[in-house]
């Protein structure tokens, strides 16, 4: 994608802002993460980087190949780091010092701009947004809390970001010319953002279905889904004879020595086990796969109150980027009074930009694609007790609504409201973020 001469200031910007995140994450774990000799991976990077449950585990394989995700779930994301461990191979040895942090920090980097680049034309080309506008929407987006995690932490969603919102642009394109995807862009585009979380491919399609509408539905373009699908199913097979097998059985003979020689270590690993599963709630139905990730015990509008339009865009300060999973509380509150009436306001703001964005077609992919994630998280429960770590997925449905409101009023209190919001949001969270890494 070729950046326009009036999104180089921004793209420029971007990849100062990114560099120096990322940079404050390495510098944070220096002397531990880049040791490339008589090390244990895990203990290196999975009991050190803790930040609100992201996993780290695409610094495990780019050091030593292991594999640790679930990948049906995340098909793809082994050949963007494959290329990587084979670099990190080849120069650990003779270096004895690890790049892997380095080659993900990359990655991750070229991904974030690339979002901001992408989310800025959206803003430009498909709502209509005057250039200034477009920016400052950038700016409050990339402002949110986890979006700001994001895209620093080793994990996929900066990717995952990345490839929805390019689906976004050119499906936006499409109904502009009121074209449809050719079977090639829909392979392409649901394998990419399927392969690196699953459930996003079904993004694509319903991207797709209003688009074509009831010509989705003709065979070949059911093919053009099909055919992806099982490629991936291949993709998982392969990983799951490869790599997790053998794998496994070496984890099975570590297990074996440990447990003789510490019991209470393994003892210590149960009662963790049993707390994970109270904060993980009750799900719909036990050991059945897809329903047993369900919850259906853990409240929803406390969760959509403090996680997911709380913690989401702004960090609580006590517990701070702890691990549900670990020590983190599932519910924890703020402060002060104005993170409450930030909140309301963002939410204030996206509700009159839906109203006003009711009928473009545009908004209503956008919105199907939030209504999704909120059937996923609040309704399923899938991820409802660390709901925020989502963010990437969904929150952009705040700036592309705010970006309709804008379009439809000159009002400059309106745009001083949102600038606030954005300087709040870079200043509160970015603070609080520095503090912690350095």
């Amino acid at each position: 994608m070729i950046i326009r001469k009036e999104e180089r200031p921004l793209a420029l910007i971007a990849l100062v802002v990114f560099v120096v995140l990322n940079a404050m994450l390495i510098c944070n774990h220096y002397d531990s993460f880049t040791r490339g000799a008589h090390v244990g991976f895990w203990s290196v990077f999975y009991n050190h980087l803790g930040m609100s449950g992201y996993d780290v585990f695409s610094l495990i394989f780019i050091s030593c190949m292991r594999l640790h995700w679930n990948v049906l779930r995340h098909p793809l994301f082994v050949a963007v780091l494959l290329p990587l461990y084979w670099v990190n191979h080849w120069l650990m040895p003779s270096t004895e010092f690890n790049f892997a942090i380095f080659l993900m920090a990359i990655v991750l980097v070229a991904c974030d701009v690339w979002g901001a680049v992408l989310l800025h034309r959206i803003l430009r080309d498909i709502v209509g947004c005057t250039r200034v506008d477009a920016t400052l929407l950038t700016v409050l987006f990339y402002g949110f809390a986890h979006i700001m995690i994001t895209v620093m932490v080793p994990d996929h969603f900066a990717l995952s970001l990345s490839l929805l919102l390019l689906t976004l642009l050119l499906m936006g394109r499409k109904l502009q010319q009121g074209k449809r995807f050719t079977y090639l862009q829909q392979a392409l585009l649901f394998m990419l953002t399927a392969g690196i979380t699953l459930t996003n491919g079904i993004k694509v399609a319903i991207a797709a279905w209003f688009a074509a509408g009831k010509k989705v539905f003709a065979w070949r373009s059911i093919a053009s889904f099909v055919v992806p699908t099982l490629l991936l199913g291949l993709v998982v097979l392969w990983q799951q004879k490869a790599i997790i097998e053998p794998q496994e059985q070496g984890i099975k003979r570590i297990e074996a020595a440990v447990k003789k020689k510490d019991p209470g270590r393994v003892e210590k690993l149960k009662v963790h086990d049993d707390f994970v599963k109270q904060q993980n709630g009750k799900a719909l139905v036990e050991k059945v796969p897809l329903l047993e990730w369900s919850d259906i015990t853990t409240p929803r509008l406390q969760s959509v109150v403090d996680n997911l339009f709380g913690e989401s865009l702004q960090l609580h300060r006590d517990y701070l980027l702890e691990d549900v999973q670990q020590t983190r509380p599932v519910f924890v509150g703020y402060r002060w009074i104005i993170n409450y009436v930030v909140e309301a306001v963002v939410l204030l703001l996206l509700l009159a930009g839906a109203w006003v964005a009711r009928r473009s077609k545009f908004f209503w992919v956008v919105a199907s694609w939030f209504g999704f994630d909120m059937l996923m998280h609040i309704g399923f429960g899938f991820g409802i007790n660390e709901v925020y770590i989502m963010t990437a997925h969904w929150a952009f449905i705040i700036p592309i609504a705010i970006g309709y409101l804008l379009c439809h009023t000159r009002s400059i209190l309106l745009r001083f409201a949102v600038a606030s919001i954005a300087v709040w949001m870079w200043v509160y969270n970015a603070t609080i973020i520095g503090g912690y890494l350095l």
